[in-house]
Formats: structure tokens, C-alpha cells, sequence
């Protein structure tokens, strides 16, 4: 098995709440991730593309992957509020985000290829999605 592990950088604000729940109970489960105000964190997005199998002596294209993260990452997460980009329903939890990531790139990569989205929203906290 090959991989190929890529990070990006990006900043993005939110608001952790849920469109399901009373602002008493987003605030309960959310505490003060729920500020109507929203708040923002310096993300690290990471991609790891696996194969079994090398195509032309690399798993993947490096510039192919910054293409696809430049062309539907960036424009919903960089120096963006995610709450308005995808959507007022989704609720930006960093494990939605990373689910979020993993379904944007994921119909763009061949089909032996194995994709493990990790988010990282704080030295303290990490999210990784495997679409398992």
C-alpha cells in the first residue's frame, strides 16, 4: 500500500449549532461554540490518498490534488463562515467538516484510490473521516 499525505491550510469561522434543537439546547450541547456571533479557527485540512497500486510512479498527482482543493475546498472554507457555504441545516462540527471535505474531493479521485480525510481544528482536537 502507497500513500500520499497532503495538508492545506485555512482559516474559516462558524457557528456550532443545530437547526433541530432550541437555542437552549444549543447551547447545552455546543456551550459557547453556539455565540450567534460564531467564532473562527486556524484548520489544518489533511488528505491521505491510498493504492495498492502506483500510476506512472505516484499514487497521485500532487498539483492534481492542490487543483482539487483550490477548486472545491477553498471556495466553501477559506476565510469563510461554512455555516453560509454549505448550507444553513449543516451543522459545522469539526467531524462535519471533515465528512464535508471527503465528499467534495471524493467523486474527483479514481476509483482505486482510498481517501482518509483528517481535520485539524485545534492543537487539541482532530477529526478523520474514512467514509467507512
Amino acid at each position: 500500500m502507497f500513500t500520499l499525505a497532503k495538508s492545506f491550510r485555512f482559516a474559516a469561522a462558524h457557528t456550532l449549532r443545530s437547526p433541530y434543537l432550541s437555542e437552549e439546547d444549543n447551547k447545552r450541547v455546543y456551550g459557547k461554540c453556539a455565540n450567534a456571533s460564531g467564532h473562527g479557527h486556524d484548520y489544518t485540512l489533511e488528505f491521505r490518498l491510498s493504492s495498492e497500486r502506483l500510476d506512472g510512479g505516484i499514487v497521485f498527482g500532487r498539483g492534481q490534488l492542490d487543483r482539487l482543493v483550490g477548486d472545491h475546498i477553498a471556495p466553501r472554507f477559506d476565510r469563510k463562515d461554512v455555516n453560509d457555504t454549505l448550507g444553513p441545516a449543516f451543522i459545522s462540527s469539526g467531524e462535519h467538516l471533515a465528512i464535508a471535505a471527503f465528499e467534495l474531493i471524493r467523486p474527483h479521485l479514481p476509483s482505486g484510490i482510498r481517501l482518509e480525510v483528517r481535520l485539524i481544528e485545534t492543537e487539541k482536537n482532530s477529526f478523520v473521516y474514512r467514509g467507512e
